[in-house]
């Protein structure tokens, strides 16, 4: 039997690889959450703006007034719905799962380095699985995020500049 096959083994490859899904997926998260926030106020600071200044125009009586009113109710429509929608409430969905994941990790990283080949090893199956289940309940509660945010997680890892 080689090394990699004992009990002990599989469990530390059991650990990293909840370890290394954690990294990603976290990574995945805060870079969704990051997107989302910047959108989210986007969405609704320019069109405040835009309706700023056609009210403005608007009351000063310069230019179209008609077109700007009915510019200053559309954008402060398209405001008022990016607000409603909840782009700030994406954020910080996004995240809360951000930060579970990266909790989890930590969980991880501890019982990596604390095992040793003299560990209990039914102990050590247990928090492993414990880990493991903790990983599934995580999984099961996120709102889902766009491929590319895993993209651009598994760069910005790959290039050692993970936040």
């Amino acid at each position: 039997m080689s090394t990699s096959d004992t009990p002990f083994e599989s469990i530390k490859t059991e650990l990293r690889r909840i370890q290394s899904n954690c990294l990603y997926t976290a990574q995945g998260y805060f870079e969704a959450a990051k997107s989302a926030e910047k959108w989210g106020r986007l969405m609704v600071f320019i069109p405040a703006c835009v309706t700023a200044v056609s009210g403005f125009l608007a009351a000063v009586k310069i230019g179209p007034e008609v077109f700007f009113s009915g510019l200053s109710a559309v954008a402060g429509a398209i405001a008022a719905t990016a607000a409603f929608l909840g782009s700030p409430r994406a954020a910080a969905d996004h995240l809360s799962s951000a930060r579970a994941y990266t909790a989890l990790k930590h969980r991880a990283d501890t019982e990596i380095s604390l095992m040793t080949e003299a560990s209990d090893l039914a102990a050590l199956e247990g928090r492993t699985r414990e880990l493991s289940a903790d990983y599934v309940r995580i999984t099961s509660t996120d709102i889902p995020m766009a491929n590319r945010f895993s993209e651009k997680a598994r760069q910005r890892i790959q290039q050692g500049s993970a936040e």
